[in-house]
């Protein structure tokens, strides 16, 4: 029984990480201790400081190893995330079908009556609908922001994606930050509406 009480007392982890620490601190008394300058045979660094070198260096290591795995695994993090996240905003709640001309028209007016949120809502609904009439990407309520912009890049009909983004983008913040919807991002939601579709100019 003391034999293998024994033999597990020195295999234990706190053992090996004595053992480690003390490989440290001989080896930083071998490297100083070859300056000939320092005074005396006998000295030695401080106990307290080779352990604090010590902790210096493993936290160090442990931290930049543990920044690197978060920038290997942040894309697909991300990816996830915004994946599974418009879903929850845009199934919660059953979208109203009507033609392009109608949201535009409801843009328009929560346009004059100064709700941005809502007539940059109305341009993106009518960009989604241009696509699902067009027969270029169907309309599903089921279907997200991420889902779409991934739609988007197979379509080799679409000179310019970027407008159709910035829509999506705008409609993400819309469904996921309390942040105010400006005037100046409904003219530029309009303006991406515009190049979507060349042949609406008329704005109020």
């Amino acid at each position: 029984m003391a034999t293998a009480a024994g033999t597990f007392e020195k295999t234990s982890f706190d053992w090996q990480l004595r053992q480690l620490q003390q490989q440290f601190g001989e080896w930083l008394q071998r490297l100083f201790l070859n300056d000939s300058n320092l005074p005396g045979e006998n000295w030695q660094l401080p106990p307290w400081l080779l352990e604090s070198l010590f902790w210096f260096i493993v936290i160090g290591l442990v931290s930049f190893l543990g920044w690197q795995l978060y920038r290997w695994l942040s894309p697909y993090l991300a990816t996830t995330w915004r994946s599974r996240q418009p879903s929850i905003a845009i199934s919660s709640s059953t979208p109203e079908v009507l033609p392009v001309a109608a949201w535009l028209q409801r843009s328009r007016q929560a346009q004059q009556q100064g709700n941005y949120r809502e007539a940059c809502r109305a341009l993106y609904m009518a960009m989604l609908q241009r696509l699902n009439d067009q027969n270029l990407i169907t309309q599903q309520p089921s279907r997200t922001d991420g889902e779409y912009a991934t739609l988007l890049h197979t379509l080799s009909t679409l000179d310019q994606p970027q407008p159709y983004h910035l829509l999506l983008r705008t409609h993400e913040r819309l469904c996921f930050s309390e942040a105010d919807i400006t005037a100046e991002t409904y003219d530029r939601c309009w303006q991406a509406y515009r190049e979507i579709d060349p042949t609406e100019r008329a704005i109020v």
